[in-house]
Protein backbone atom coordinates (compact mmCIF):
# COMPACT_ATOMS: atom_id res chain seq x y z
CA UNK A 1 0.00 0.00 0.00
CA UNK A 2 3.28 2.10 0.35
CA UNK A 3 3.24 5.29 -2.28
CA UNK A 4 -1.02 4.92 -2.64
CA UNK A 5 -2.94 7.55 -1.62
CA UNK A 6 -4.45 6.33 1.52
CA UNK A 7 -7.97 7.92 2.39
CA UNK A 8 -9.34 7.87 6.26
CA UNK A 9 -12.66 8.66 7.48
CA UNK A 10 -12.14 9.53 11.56
CA UNK A 11 -15.74 8.85 12.89
CA UNK A 12 -17.15 10.55 16.20
CA UNK A 13 -14.46 13.52 16.22
CA UNK A 14 -16.02 16.87 17.29
CA UNK A 15 -14.70 19.84 19.40
CA UNK A 16 -17.63 19.93 22.15
CA UNK A 17 -15.79 20.61 25.39
CA UNK A 18 -12.69 20.14 22.79
CA UNK A 19 -11.58 16.36 24.51
CA UNK A 20 -9.17 14.10 24.44
CA UNK A 21 -10.02 12.40 21.10
CA UNK A 22 -10.81 15.54 19.26
CA UNK A 23 -7.10 16.74 20.38
CA UNK A 24 -5.78 13.39 19.37
CA UNK A 25 -7.15 13.55 15.96
CA UNK A 26 -6.35 16.65 15.74
CA UNK A 27 -2.81 16.46 16.45
CA UNK A 28 -2.55 13.12 14.02
CA UNK A 29 -4.06 15.01 11.40
CA UNK A 30 -1.63 18.21 12.07
CA UNK A 31 1.64 15.45 11.69
CA UNK A 32 0.06 13.26 9.08
CA UNK A 33 2.06 11.90 6.27
CA UNK A 34 1.39 12.92 3.13
CA UNK A 35 0.07 10.04 1.77
CA UNK A 36 -2.65 9.99 3.27
CA UNK A 37 -6.19 11.74 3.03
CA UNK A 38 -7.83 12.37 6.71
CA UNK A 39 -11.50 13.26 6.97
CA UNK A 40 -13.49 14.04 9.52
CA UNK A 41 -17.22 12.56 10.38
CA UNK A 42 -19.07 14.32 13.14
CA UNK A 43 -21.65 12.47 15.13
CA UNK A 44 -21.88 16.00 17.01
CA UNK A 45 -21.49 19.43 15.51
CA UNK A 46 -18.79 21.54 15.82
CA UNK A 47 -18.97 24.24 18.35
CA UNK A 48 -16.41 26.36 17.00
CA UNK A 49 -16.41 27.47 13.14
CA UNK A 50 -12.96 28.09 13.37
CA UNK A 51 -11.90 24.79 13.97
CA UNK A 52 -13.26 23.45 11.12
CA UNK A 53 -11.62 26.19 9.43
CA UNK A 54 -8.74 24.93 10.24
CA UNK A 55 -9.11 20.88 9.53
CA UNK A 56 -10.34 22.56 6.14
CA UNK A 57 -6.74 24.55 5.83
CA UNK A 58 -5.00 21.12 6.23
CA UNK A 59 -6.79 19.13 3.79
CA UNK A 60 -9.43 17.68 5.90
CA UNK A 61 -12.82 17.69 5.06
CA UNK A 62 -15.42 17.54 8.11
CA UNK A 63 -19.09 16.02 7.46
CA UNK A 64 -21.71 16.47 10.00
CA UNK A 65 -23.41 13.03 10.68
CA UNK A 66 -25.64 14.07 13.47
CA UNK A 67 -29.24 14.74 14.16
CA UNK A 68 -30.22 16.85 16.88
CA UNK A 69 -34.07 15.16 17.72
CA UNK A 70 -34.60 11.96 19.43
CA UNK A 71 -31.33 9.68 20.36
CA UNK A 72 -33.62 6.55 19.50
CA UNK A 73 -33.94 8.22 15.69
CA UNK A 74 -30.81 9.76 16.15
CA UNK A 75 -28.79 6.07 16.14
CA UNK A 76 -30.83 5.36 12.53
CA UNK A 77 -29.90 8.89 11.25
CA UNK A 78 -26.39 8.62 12.09
CA UNK A 79 -26.59 5.18 10.37
CA UNK A 80 -27.83 6.35 6.95
CA UNK A 81 -25.78 9.31 6.65
CA UNK A 82 -22.27 7.30 7.33
CA UNK A 83 -23.45 4.39 4.99
CA UNK A 84 -24.32 7.38 2.18
CA UNK A 85 -21.21 9.31 3.03
CA UNK A 86 -18.62 5.89 2.37
CA UNK A 87 -21.40 4.97 -0.94
CA UNK A 88 -20.57 8.42 -1.98
CA UNK A 89 -16.71 8.68 -1.61
CA UNK A 90 -14.64 5.47 -1.52
CA UNK A 91 -12.52 5.49 1.90
CA UNK A 92 -9.81 2.70 2.46
CA UNK A 93 -10.17 3.26 5.92
CA UNK A 94 -12.72 4.09 8.82
CA UNK A 95 -11.55 4.39 12.10
CA UNK A 96 -14.40 4.53 14.81
CA UNK A 97 -13.72 6.47 17.87
CA UNK A 98 -15.75 6.06 21.30
CA UNK A 99 -16.25 5.13 24.72
CA UNK A 100 -19.03 2.61 24.93
CA UNK A 101 -19.89 -0.05 22.21
CA UNK A 102 -22.95 0.90 21.08
CA UNK A 103 -21.79 3.78 19.76
CA UNK A 104 -18.80 1.50 17.77
CA UNK A 105 -21.25 -1.22 16.65
CA UNK A 106 -23.72 1.24 14.71
CA UNK A 107 -20.94 3.14 12.81
CA UNK A 108 -19.26 0.03 12.14
CA UNK A 109 -22.18 -1.36 10.87
CA UNK A 110 -22.16 1.16 7.78
CA UNK A 111 -18.80 1.09 7.41
CA UNK A 112 -19.08 -2.40 6.80
CA UNK A 113 -22.71 -2.71 4.84
CA UNK A 114 -21.28 0.31 2.54
CA UNK A 115 -17.93 -2.05 1.58
CA UNK A 116 -15.45 -0.40 3.55
CA UNK A 117 -12.38 -3.01 3.68
CA UNK A 118 -10.48 -1.74 7.24
CA UNK A 119 -13.29 -0.90 9.51
CA UNK A 120 -11.48 -0.16 13.25
CA UNK A 121 -12.82 0.37 16.43
CA UNK A 122 -11.18 2.29 18.92
CA UNK A 123 -11.77 2.55 22.77
CA UNK A 124 -11.34 5.49 24.93
CA UNK A 125 -12.55 4.90 27.93
CA UNK A 126 -13.42 2.54 30.87
CA UNK A 127 -17.22 3.16 31.49
CA UNK A 128 -20.28 5.18 31.00
CA UNK A 129 -21.39 8.83 31.46
CA UNK A 130 -24.06 10.79 31.78
CA UNK A 131 -27.52 9.88 33.42
CA UNK A 132 -28.67 6.32 33.34
CA UNK A 133 -25.96 4.50 33.53
CA UNK A 134 -26.64 1.14 34.25
CA UNK A 135 -28.70 1.01 31.22
CA UNK A 136 -26.04 1.92 29.46
CA UNK A 137 -24.02 -0.47 30.86
CA UNK A 138 -26.13 -3.36 29.91
CA UNK A 139 -26.63 -2.06 26.35
CA UNK A 140 -22.57 -2.05 25.85
CA UNK A 141 -22.37 -4.94 27.46
CA UNK A 142 -24.74 -6.63 24.61
CA UNK A 143 -23.22 -3.99 21.88
CA UNK A 144 -19.65 -5.13 22.22
CA UNK A 145 -20.37 -9.12 21.65
CA UNK A 146 -20.67 -8.11 17.80
CA UNK A 147 -17.77 -6.08 17.52
CA UNK A 148 -15.69 -8.73 16.65
CA UNK A 149 -18.35 -9.47 13.54
CA UNK A 150 -18.18 -6.21 11.97
CA UNK A 151 -14.50 -4.51 12.13
CA UNK A 152 -10.94 -5.79 11.31
CA UNK A 153 -9.22 -3.91 13.54
CA UNK A 154 -9.41 -3.36 17.33
CA UNK A 155 -7.09 -0.32 19.06
CA UNK A 156 -7.51 0.54 22.29
CA UNK A 157 -5.84 3.98 24.38
CA UNK A 158 -5.00 1.58 26.92
CA UNK A 159 -5.00 -2.16 28.86
CA UNK A 160 -8.26 -0.81 30.97
CA UNK A 161 -9.99 0.47 27.97
CA UNK A 162 -9.16 -2.44 26.25
CA UNK A 163 -10.64 -4.98 28.73
CA UNK A 164 -13.80 -2.62 28.64
CA UNK A 165 -14.86 -2.30 24.87
CA UNK A 166 -12.61 -6.09 23.50
CA UNK A 167 -13.40 -9.12 26.57
CA UNK A 168 -13.90 -11.39 24.11
CA UNK A 169 -10.78 -10.64 21.64
CA UNK A 170 -7.28 -12.13 21.99
CA UNK A 171 -5.49 -9.42 23.48
CA UNK A 172 -2.75 -9.85 20.91
CA UNK A 173 -5.08 -8.82 18.35
CA UNK A 174 -5.90 -5.57 20.07
CA UNK A 175 -3.40 -2.43 19.34
CA UNK A 176 -2.67 -0.04 22.13
CA UNK A 177 -2.02 3.44 20.77
CA UNK A 178 -0.74 5.78 23.48
CA UNK A 179 -2.47 8.97 23.61
CA UNK A 180 1.04 11.38 22.82
CA UNK A 181 0.95 14.84 22.92
CA UNK A 182 2.87 17.72 21.23
CA UNK A 183 5.30 17.61 23.82
CA UNK A 184 7.35 20.70 23.13
CA UNK A 185 3.94 22.69 23.85
CA UNK A 186 3.86 21.85 27.33
CA UNK A 187 7.26 22.46 28.05
CA UNK A 188 7.54 24.69 31.48
CA UNK A 189 8.40 28.23 31.14
CA UNK A 190 8.69 30.38 34.59
CA UNK A 191 8.12 33.54 32.72
CA UNK A 192 5.06 31.80 31.09
CA UNK A 193 4.15 30.45 34.86
CA UNK A 194 4.46 34.17 36.33
CA UNK A 195 2.30 35.64 33.65
CA UNK A 196 -0.24 33.57 33.88
CA UNK A 197 -0.62 33.54 37.66
CA UNK A 198 -0.99 37.15 37.51
CA UNK A 199 -3.64 37.29 34.96
CA UNK A 200 -5.38 34.74 37.62
CA UNK A 201 -4.80 36.76 40.37
CA UNK A 202 -2.81 34.25 42.15
CA UNK A 203 0.36 35.15 44.63
CA UNK A 204 2.11 32.31 46.80
CA UNK A 205 -1.38 30.62 47.12
CA UNK A 206 -1.06 26.59 45.95
CA UNK A 207 -2.72 26.22 42.51
CA UNK A 208 -4.47 22.86 42.22
CA UNK A 209 -5.38 22.35 38.53
CA UNK A 210 -8.16 20.24 37.20
CA UNK A 211 -8.96 19.88 33.44
CA UNK A 212 -11.93 18.33 32.15
CA UNK A 213 -15.92 18.17 31.31
CA UNK A 214 -18.01 18.84 33.85
CA UNK A 215 -19.80 15.13 33.86
CA UNK A 216 -20.20 12.19 36.40
CA UNK A 217 -17.03 10.94 34.96
CA UNK A 218 -14.32 13.59 36.06
CA UNK A 219 -16.31 13.47 39.66
CA UNK A 220 -16.30 17.08 40.21
CA UNK A 221 -18.02 16.46 43.65
CA UNK A 222 -15.08 14.96 44.98
CA UNK A 223 -12.84 18.15 43.91
CA UNK A 224 -15.64 19.76 46.13
CA UNK A 225 -15.12 17.82 49.19
CA UNK A 226 -10.99 18.17 48.84
CA UNK A 227 -12.03 22.27 48.74
CA UNK A 228 -13.79 22.34 51.73
CA UNK A 229 -11.67 20.65 53.48
CA UNK A 230 -8.07 22.84 52.14
CA UNK A 231 -10.36 25.11 53.10
CA UNK A 232 -11.36 24.12 56.61
CA UNK A 233 -7.71 23.34 57.71
CA UNK A 234 -6.96 26.97 56.34
CA UNK A 235 -4.31 26.10 53.41
CA UNK A 236 -3.14 28.67 51.41
CA UNK A 237 -4.91 27.32 48.10
CA UNK A 238 -6.81 27.81 45.04
CA UNK A 239 -8.35 25.42 42.92
CA UNK A 240 -8.40 25.63 38.62
CA UNK A 241 -11.42 24.23 37.31
CA UNK A 242 -11.02 24.48 33.23
CA UNK A 243 -14.04 23.10 30.87
CA UNK A 244 -17.36 23.26 30.63
CA UNK A 245 -20.00 20.39 30.47
CA UNK A 246 -23.48 19.58 31.13
CA UNK A 247 -22.95 19.41 35.24
CA UNK A 248 -21.65 22.97 35.19
CA UNK A 249 -24.34 24.87 36.43
CA UNK A 250 -25.20 22.79 38.64
CA UNK A 251 -21.80 21.83 40.45
CA UNK A 252 -21.24 25.84 40.94
CA UNK A 253 -24.62 25.93 43.01
CA UNK A 254 -23.30 23.37 44.99
CA UNK A 255 -20.32 25.32 45.52
CA UNK A 256 -22.14 28.47 46.46
CA UNK A 257 -24.06 26.32 48.61
CA UNK A 258 -20.67 24.69 50.62
CA UNK A 259 -19.37 28.81 50.51
CA UNK A 260 -16.55 27.76 48.64
CA UNK A 261 -16.25 30.65 45.90
CA UNK A 262 -13.62 32.62 47.52
CA UNK A 263 -11.37 29.00 46.48
CA UNK A 264 -12.56 27.92 43.28
CA UNK A 265 -12.08 29.21 40.02
CA UNK A 266 -14.30 28.49 37.03
CA UNK A 267 -12.21 29.10 34.39
CA UNK A 268 -14.28 27.53 31.00
CA UNK A 269 -12.37 26.14 28.51
CA UNK A 270 -9.01 27.73 26.88
CA UNK A 271 -7.10 26.98 23.89
CA UNK A 272 -4.00 27.48 25.58
CA UNK A 273 -4.22 24.78 28.10
CA UNK A 274 -0.51 24.48 28.30
CA UNK A 275 -0.01 27.75 29.73
CA UNK A 276 -2.50 26.89 32.64
CA UNK A 277 -0.45 23.88 33.54
CA UNK A 278 2.47 25.53 33.65
CA UNK A 279 0.70 27.94 36.57
CA UNK A 280 -0.39 25.04 38.74
CA UNK A 281 1.58 23.70 41.34
CA UNK A 282 -0.48 20.01 41.75
CA UNK A 283 -2.47 18.65 39.21
CA UNK A 284 -5.84 16.28 40.03
CA UNK A 285 -7.81 13.91 38.51
CA UNK A 286 -10.44 12.20 40.68
CA UNK A 287 -11.90 10.48 38.35
CA UNK A 288 -14.83 7.63 38.43
CA UNK A 289 -13.12 6.16 34.99
CA UNK A 290 -10.96 6.84 32.20
CA UNK A 291 -8.83 5.08 29.30
CA UNK A 292 -5.52 6.42 29.96
CA UNK A 293 -6.79 10.68 30.80
CA UNK A 294 -4.52 13.02 28.20
CA UNK A 295 -4.80 15.38 30.66
CA UNK A 296 -2.63 13.34 33.10
CA UNK A 297 -0.18 13.07 30.39
CA UNK A 298 0.34 16.56 29.33
CA UNK A 299 0.33 17.53 33.34
CA UNK A 300 3.43 15.68 34.06
CA UNK A 301 5.11 16.81 30.46
CA UNK A 302 4.98 20.24 32.61
CA UNK A 303 6.58 19.02 35.55
CA UNK A 304 3.00 19.18 37.77
CA UNK A 305 2.96 16.20 40.49
CA UNK A 306 -0.26 14.79 39.77
CA UNK A 307 -2.68 12.89 41.95
CA UNK A 308 -4.71 10.33 40.22
CA UNK A 309 -7.96 8.55 41.28
CA UNK A 310 -7.23 4.58 41.70
CA UNK A 311 -9.90 4.17 39.15
CA UNK A 312 -7.43 5.44 36.31
CA UNK A 313 -5.06 2.92 34.91
CA UNK A 314 -1.52 2.68 36.39
CA UNK A 315 -0.52 3.16 32.95
CA UNK A 316 -0.96 6.47 33.49
CA UNK A 317 1.99 7.07 35.77
CA UNK A 318 5.11 8.22 33.82
CA UNK A 319 6.83 10.39 36.32
CA UNK A 320 7.57 9.80 39.81
CA UNK A 321 5.61 12.81 41.41
CA UNK A 322 2.32 10.52 41.09
CA UNK A 323 -0.11 8.76 43.28
CA UNK A 324 -3.00 7.12 43.02
CA UNK A 325 -5.27 7.48 45.92
CA UNK A 326 -9.58 6.47 46.65
CA UNK A 327 -12.77 8.61 46.26
CA UNK A 328 -14.58 7.85 49.37
CA UNK A 329 -15.21 9.90 52.13
CA UNK A 330 -12.36 8.31 53.94
CA UNK A 331 -9.91 9.18 51.41
CA UNK A 332 -10.46 12.79 51.39
CA UNK A 333 -8.16 13.68 54.22
CA UNK A 334 -5.23 11.65 51.68
CA UNK A 335 -6.01 13.85 48.62
CA UNK A 336 -5.32 17.03 51.50
CA UNK A 337 -2.26 15.76 53.25
CA UNK A 338 -0.80 15.16 48.94
CA UNK A 339 -2.03 18.40 48.21
CA UNK A 340 -0.58 19.43 50.61
CA UNK A 341 3.15 17.48 50.08
CA UNK A 342 3.30 18.14 46.31
CA UNK A 343 2.15 21.97 46.93
CA UNK A 344 5.25 22.42 49.39
CA UNK A 345 7.77 21.08 47.11
CA UNK A 346 9.90 23.06 44.59
CA UNK A 347 11.63 21.33 41.98
CA UNK A 348 12.85 22.09 38.34
CA UNK A 349 10.20 20.97 36.21
CA UNK A 350 12.02 22.18 33.25
CA UNK A 351 13.44 18.58 31.87
CA UNK A 352 9.75 16.40 32.80
CA UNK A 353 8.60 16.93 28.44
CA UNK A 354 12.27 14.87 27.96
CA UNK A 355 11.25 12.16 30.16
CA UNK A 356 8.28 11.44 28.62
CA UNK A 357 9.85 11.29 24.93
CA UNK A 358 11.73 8.59 26.36
CA UNK A 359 8.58 6.83 27.46
CA UNK A 360 6.78 7.53 23.78
CA UNK A 361 4.19 9.58 24.81
CA UNK A 362 4.84 12.26 22.00
CA UNK A 363 2.94 12.95 19.35
CA UNK A 364 5.40 11.88 16.91
CA UNK A 365 5.21 7.82 18.56
CA UNK A 366 1.23 7.79 18.39
CA UNK A 367 1.14 9.61 14.82
CA UNK A 368 3.54 6.68 13.87
CA UNK A 369 1.25 4.41 15.49
CA UNK A 370 -1.38 5.59 13.12
CA UNK A 371 0.82 4.99 10.24
CA UNK A 372 1.61 1.75 11.34
CA UNK A 373 -1.93 1.05 11.09
CA UNK A 374 -2.71 2.74 7.97
CA UNK A 375 0.01 2.00 5.72
CA UNK A 376 1.24 -1.33 6.87
CA UNK A 377 4.40 -0.23 8.02
CA UNK A 378 6.16 1.75 10.23
CA UNK A 379 7.13 5.20 9.22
Amino acid sequence: MVGKHIKVLEVNVDDLHTGGVYSLVKNVIEHSSKEIQIDIGAIEKFVNQKNVEHFETLGSKVYYLGYEGSKWKKQIVCYKNLKKLLEENKYDFVHIHADVANKLLVSALAAKRAGVKRVVVHSHAAGVDGNHRTFKVVVHRLCRMFLKNVATDFVACSDVAAVWMYPGIPKEKVMIIQNGIDLEKFRFKDNIRQNVREQLGITDEVLIGHVGRFAYQKNHEYILKIAKALKEKQMHSKILLVGEGPEKDRIKAVAEEMNLNDILVFYGTSNEVEKLFMAMDVFVLPSHFEGLPIVGVEAQASGLPVIFSDKITSQAKRLDDVTFLGIEDADISSWVDDVNHYGSMRRDRTEAYKRLREEKYSIEDTVQSFMSLYLGVKK
